[in-house]
């Protein structure tokens, strides 16, 4: 569509995003963010430009007109113009509306000059807000059970909210403890939905009463999360409480009834392993939308339960094995997760000639955890790394002021310890793995993730199994 044709649209002359996009600066010119669609669209200097320009204040004229001055011919303006809203278009962000807008949003801060941080603010950031459980999980990583005494009360909630939207986060994980022993819990996903966040809850599932999931159906919760951790008993046991199992898997049959979107989530461990193929038949059973598998890793109250609980690198291997065949063949039927394992291994590509460069996960790099207070941490395994309150310093000034996360983020190869300093897959295809695992396991934030799975391929001692030819991302570790 022409600029011509824009500025004689029946819509009126002024572009304007639409109030639930989000529009960040970043060094390589902006990120553009939908949550109703999941889409981040990335947009040059001049893209990013004209984007913040499509505020409402401004005709295609103007627009036009500013592109010019910044040194375009006027067929390159219009060209370039042409461009960005057919990216805007594509992302579902851009309407055009009759009437001039009062005034622009306001602009968003600058990266500050010697910041290390890739990004402006991360993009997602996992919330446990509160510690209070109806049940006593032996894998728990946040302990949780009793409402912590400094937990945040309703207005406290409402500001951290506000916090992260003024720095831009895109996804905003709920968790806990059990998000929905929280009574003002409507009222604090209400207010999220104001903000341009897209949100997704997580739950264990026991006890979700009919008035809670009717109000999840009138608000934009994109996902509700529930764990599983094993079929009928096992689950139960695990749990700690009878009928666990049967609850959560009556809570998705509900939540599904109502048209929420639901996963199941499992924490892998050496009790459920052998169930994993089972869990995964279930979630496709219930119509669940999504499934992850995500490996045990020691903190919290796990650090007690580790011995019997850890996977291990040959358990490692059967998850990654699991996930990888599970993920290729339900492939548009269900989106199975493949993120938290090394699936390149399976049938390792060619070694890239580049050995050198940055060993980073998204702890710090695309994410941060907040805890039931309001104190900021680099992942929900990382509580041994506080780097703030939110209430007390910005998300901008956490992001980039922290000694901790600048550590994370320059954390070269030949800086690591063990396999990692001299393997031939990193950077290029692995970039160490998860920093908060290496930390539980050998006390050092440059130490390798003992859940790699390398050596037992070379050595031919791991289990049998298909492998996969997909390359999938470089794992990050993931709440």
């Amino acid at each position: 569509m022409t600029a011509d044709k824009h500025r004689n649209g029946a819509g009126g002359r002024w572009p304007a995003l639409f109030p639930f996009i989000t529009l960040r600066q970043e060094r390589s010119g902006a990120l553009l963010f939908n949550p109703f669609m999941a889409v981040e669209e990335e947009l040059d200097p001049l893209g990013a430009l004209v984007a913040g320009m499509c505020d409402g204040t401004r005709t295609v004229e103007g627009i036009l007109g500013a592109c010019r001055a910044s040194g375009l011919s006027t067929r390159e303006a219009r060209r370039r113009f042409d461009e960005t809203v057919a990216v805007l278009n594509r992302a579902g962000a851009l309407q055009f509306v009759a009437r001039r807008a009062r005034g622009r949003p306001r602009p968003a801060p600058s990266i500050p000059e010697g910041s290390d941080a890739a990004l402006s603010a991360p993009k997602s950031v996992v919330w446990d807000v509160t510690y209070a459980c109806n049940l006593a999980c032996p894998h728990c990583l946040t302990s949780s059970g009793v409402r912590a005494a400094a937990e945040l009360d309703t207005a406290g909630a409402l500001a951290l909210v506000d916090a992260l939207a003024e720095a831009r986060v895109l996804y905003l994980s709920l968790t806990g403890g059990e998000p929905f022993m929280r009574k003002d819990i409507i009222r604090i996903l209400g207010h999220i939905a104001e903000t341009g966040m897209r949100v997704d809850i997580a739950t264990n599932g026991f006890s979700l009463p009919p008035s809670i999931i009717r109000a999840l159906r009138r608000l934009p919760v994109f996902q509700v999360q529930v764990s599983i951790d094993g079929i009928g008993r096992t689950h139960d046991e695990f749990r700690g409480r009878d009928h666990a199992f049967a609850n959560s898997c009556a809570t998705l049959r509900r939540l599904k009834d109502e048209g929420i979107s639901t996963s199941i989530s499992t924490t892998a461990t050496a009790r459920n392993i052998g169930q994993l193929g089972e869990i995964i038949d279930l979630a496709v059973e219930l119509g669940c939308d999504g499934y992850k598998a995500i490996p045990f890793i020691p903190a919290g109250r796990g650090k007690s339960s580790a011995r019997s609980l850890e996977l291990g690198k040959r358990g490692s291997l059967r998850l990654c094995r699991a996930l990888t065949d599970a993920s290729r063949r339900l492939a548009g039927t269900i989106n199975v997760s493949t993120d938290p394992t090394y699936t390149f291994l399976l049938e390792p590509p060619a070694a890239p000639a580049e050995q050198d460069g940055m060993m980073v996960c998204s702890a710090g790099y695309d994410t941060l955890s907040v805890g039931a207070d309001g104190t900021a941490y680099p992942c929900p395994f990382l509580h041994d790394f506080p780097l703030g309150n939110v209430l007390e310093k910005s998300v901008f000034e956490l992001w980039h002021g922290s000694a901790v996360l600048h550590d994370l983020r320059t954390l070269e190869k030949d800086a690591m310890t063990g396999p990692c300093r001299t393997c031939e897959y990193a950077p290029g295809q692995c970039r160490g793995g998860c920093r908060a695992s290496a930390w539980l396991d050998c006390g050092s934030l440059r130490g390798s993730d003992p859940l790699c799975f390398k050596a037992l391929l070379r050595t031919g001692r791991g289990p049998k199994g298909r492998a996969s030819g997909r390359t999938p991302p470089r794992r990050r570790a993931r709440a």
